[in-house]
């Protein structure tokens, strides 16, 4: 291959020489440049096309330095996720990893855009969907180094944790900034959640790991997840799926796509409903992502994308440790105040977005791109109080990227602005405890705003061959305007409001070096920054009820790395990173269990400790050993926790304690083969978790625990048949030794005595799925 690539320098830059000597461009430039006149400057042209070979060059001696499988991602990717359109479809095809190839940043085009260099990167391969049509995103994304996934209110809602950030509250994302397809699916309050994406739809899960404030703003403590659906050159065609199993598991779903000479279009829905593992919990979920992609003409491309999802879900309340050990599947609750089944605990949930993106490339080595959305929730929640909350937000950001040189170093640049706003109009009643969850008298109502503004820049300099400076710099002005009025038995009991500023600057440098075809090695310091949200500020810090906490801060991180990519055989590719946190005024969302409300609160300072190790290993075609291993020490460096006792506001010293809700140790190992001649695969999954404490003292926690996971499949190709091109079988059975086990914890108040904590959600017992992918027309 390099051999190849040395042959077609010689004979590129040949025929350039040829060109330039008897006055000619070659043959594209031509077709581009039709109609120009004959006052074009040839020597700015000559300048243009040099540029754009040395490009094309340096792209294809990349393109050796890649590894040959594995989830971890070697920079190909544009600097700032947003303005990607996807990977190249013709690479796709040939590689079983979409995060390897030549991405594909025109939306349409194939014209190529690194990643940003100095980050820790990881991605879920293709492979993981196609053989394992999974119930959530849980069960692809834990194979990741550094990434947890926890379960939350509803069927696909799952808080995330990348390197110890985001798993804190209860219920959701925070910390962590989220896209889909290059649309940003954090909202304005740093909030995002993961039941707008169905598993099936998607192509990959890509994850940078660590603080990327100066890369995507405002909440990306931990880091960014981009979720990649699959495109209309994927489908083909039409594909249908269907699905059953254990608890009265169900799924239906739909994919129309194509690609023609100049668009993209494909169109995905899904049905989803369960009885559930735990009592009430049964749920029903309807999703719809349509995707158009239109090459307008050799400069300019036009990407349109609207997602929906309904939600109809129970909700059950988590168990004290004696609830747990008596009957791991009952609803919960200790009280009334937190009795799920009297309380009528549900969620009836609506997300729509509607966004659009224009990219232009104003010359060979700049390219411009523009992003707009209309992102609305509209909440109806039912728990301890019944809350009614409509969320209108839209965003927006324009994007220059430019390739050019410094004193003949390669430089790349890049700049962005960026504009968002997101308005609250909710009111919280009290619950009448009926079965129904019937609204009783008005306990608050609120309207609030939330504007960000601001911009970013960044420079990657190659200034020895091999070795790449990388500077970033994000800012971002941060304005919040909230006003409440709470009522007692009906009457109005006070007024309140606030009005706060926060400005915001997120530094990055990074020196990576790539010694040779497959190694790269990297130090970088980067910081993060996530301003308290409207749920935070609008809840009492004491009772978790309705009320306002208003003093609460920011909270900023430095996240320090060093880390090696090596791939030490053409079968064996391993990742290592090593890291240090530093977290500011850290946002801890505790459980009050005796109302079953919940409250933030600030940590002054804490500091997070671990590695992620990663290995992929391919001894023979089809076989793939692979696996991620990930170690947290979590601590408190100042911090005074406090709550009511004895009816009075009580400060108590939890320095040198460990962060609650942050695992110590998580490991996944994967073992799966496919053989290409029959169609025929399986693998067998282990996963394994570390006790961990979830309250502030250290006294309580989740066991450890370990999980394996069986699946076999089978593929048939139909190629005579005009109706039916595909048919792809799969049976799979999760939790093989029907491990009892706490799935998912929640950070709890210390005002409550241990036992009655309630903490838990019960993992799903031994489970049977099985199900076709049908490739039609």
């Amino acid at each position: 291959m390099w051999a190849t690539i040395q042959s077609f320098r010689h004979y590129v830059f040949a025929g350039c020489v040829l060109c330039s000597a008897i006055g000619l461009a070659p043959a594209v430039s031509l077709a581009q440049e039709s109609g120009a006149g004959a006052g074009v400057d040839n020597s700015a042209r000559e300048r243009d096309l040099k540029d754009q070979l040395q490009n094309i060059l340096r792209e294809l001696e990349e393109l050796q330095q890649q590894p040959p499988g594995g989830a971890a991602v070697t920079p190909v990717q544009p600097v700032q996720p947003a303005t990607v359109g996807e990977s190249s479809e013709a690479a796709a095809a040939a590689e079983p990893i979409p995060q390897y190839e030549l991405s594909d940043v025109s939306i349409v085009s194939t014209r190529v855009q690194r990643r940003p260099e100095g980050l820790s990167l990881s991605a879920t391969e293709q492979s993981e969907t196609e053989s394992q049509p999974t119930r959530t995103l849980r069960e692809s994304m834990e194979s990741l180094p550094g990434v947890v996934l926890r379960q939350a209110n509803g069927p696909r809602d799952f808080s995330i944790s990348i390197r110890g950030s985001g798993v804190k509250t209860s219920f959701a994302v925070r910390e962590i900034k989220m896209y889909e397809d290059g649309f940003i699916q954090t909202q304005s309050d740093g909030l995002s959640r993961l039941d707008i994406h169905d598993p099936w739809f998607m192509r990959s899960v890509e994850v940078t790991r660590g603080a990327s404030s100066s890369l995507y703003d405002n909440y990306a403590l931990g880091g960014m997840v981009h979720f990649r659906t699959r495109r209309g050159s994927d489908i083909n065609g039409m594909e249908s799926f269907i699905t059953g199993g254990s608890y009265g598991y169900q799924k239906y779903a739909f994919a129309v796509g194509q690609q023609f000479d100049n668009v993209d279009i494909s169109l995905f829905g899904s049905h989803v409903s369960e009885d559930g593992f735990i009592r009430h919990s049964d749920y029903s979920t309807q999703t719809m992502n349509f995707n158009f992609r239109v090459k307008v003409d050799d400069k300019q491309n036009l990407y349109f994308k609207a997602i929906t999802n309904w939600l109809d879900s129970r909700v059950p309340t988590r168990l004290t440790i004696n609830q747990f050990n008596t009957d791991h599947r009952q609803a919960g609750g200790i009280s009334n105040a937190t009795n799920a089944v009297l309380l009528g605990q549900r969620r009836l949930d609506r997300r729509n977005i509607i966004g659009g993106m224009y990219e232009r490339q104003i010359n060979a080595n700049t390219v411009l791109t523009m992003e707009a959305d209309y992102d609305v929730k509209d909440i109806n929640q039912t728990f301890t109080q019944i809350s009614d909350n409509i969320n209108p937000n839209y965003k927006h950001y324009t994007d220059l990227r430019h390739d050019g040189r410094l004193f003949d170093m390669p430089l790349r640049s890049y700049v962005g602005f960026f504009v968002n706003q997101m308005e609250q109009e909710g009111n919280t009643f009290n619950n009448l405890q009926d079965f129904f969850g019937t609204r009783g008298t008005l306990a608050q109502n609120s309207r609030g705003t939330i504007r960000n503004i601001g911009g970013r820049v960044r420079e990657e300099l190659e200034f020895i061959p091999k070795w790449t400076l990388a500077a970033g710099l994000g800012f971002e002005q941060s304005q919040l305007s909230v006003q409440t009025i709470s009522y007692n038995a009906g009457a109005v009991s006070g007024r309140a409001g606030a009005e706060r500023s926060f400005s915001n600057w997120a530094p990055e440098v990074s020196v990576s070096w790539k010694p040779g075809d497959g190694y790269r090695h990297w130090v970088r310091a980067s910081t993060g920054y996530a301003i308290p949200g409207f749920g935070n500020l609008l809840t009492n810090p004491f009772t978790g009820l309705a009320g306002t906490n208003f003093d609460l801060k920011p909270q900023k991180n430095l996240n320090v790395e060093l880390g090696t990519e090596s791939r030490l055989h053409k079968t064996l590719t391993v990742q290592l990173v090593g890291f240090v946190t530093f977290v500011k005024d850290e946002i801890i969302t505790q459980v009050v269990s005796n109302t079953g409300g919940q409250a933030a609160i600030n940590a002054d300072s804490s500091q997070y400790r671990g590695i992620e190790f990663f290995y992929d290993w391919r001894p023979l075609d089809g076989l793939r050993f692979s696996g991620a291993y990930t170690h947290i020490d979590a601590r408190y460096i100042n911090f005074s926790d406090r709550f009511l006792a004895g009816g009075i506001p009580t400060a108590f010293v939890r320095d040198g304690k460990v962060v609650p809700n942050v695992p110590t140790d998580t490991f996944n190992f994967k073992e799966s083969y496919d053989h290409a001649g029959s169609g025929w695969g399986g693998w067998v999954e282990v996963n394994y978790m570390n006790s961990y404490f979830l309250n502030n003292n250290n006294t309580v926690g989740i066991p450890s625990f370990v999980i394996a996971n069986l699946n076999i499949h089978k593929n048939f190709e139909f190629h005579n048949n005009k109706w039916i091109r595909f048919a792809k079988f799969f049976a799979e059975i999760d939790n093989i030794a029907d491990k009892k086990y706490a799935a998912s914890g929640n950070v709890v108040a210390d005002s409550t005595a241990d036992a009655n904590k309630t903490l838990f959600f019960a993992g799903y017992g031994r489970s049977f799925y099985a199900g076709v992918t049908l490739g039609l027309f």
